[in-house]
């Protein structure tokens, strides 16, 4: 069995649908709430590992909603994370 590789678009789709409200999660949103980090902040958090990060994603967070993500969904969110990473 092949294992699928991850999609970056996707997980832009994923944050843009799920996690905006929120959080400053694409370049092509104007706002996000002041109780969440934006997406580049985490992205760029140094002691934020692979494994930390699927683990975050995981499980939820608190005041974070459960969306019970998928793995493919969580390795896409994962991989579109790390295209924000400067």
């Amino acid at each position: 069995q092949n294992a699928r590789a991850a999609d970056a678009a996707n997980g832009e789709r994923i944050a843009s649908r799920w996690c905006h409200s929120c959080h400053l999660a694409t370049g092509r949103q104007q706002n996000g709430s002041d109780l969440a980090p934006p997406f580049s902040s985490i992205a760029n958090d140094a002691t934020l590992t692979p494994e930390g990060l699927r683990a975050a994603l995981s499980g939820r967070h608190p005041r974070m909603p459960d969306f019970s993500l998928a793995r493919e969904q969580i390795d896409d969110l994962s991989a579109y994370l790390r295209t924000l990473r400067k």
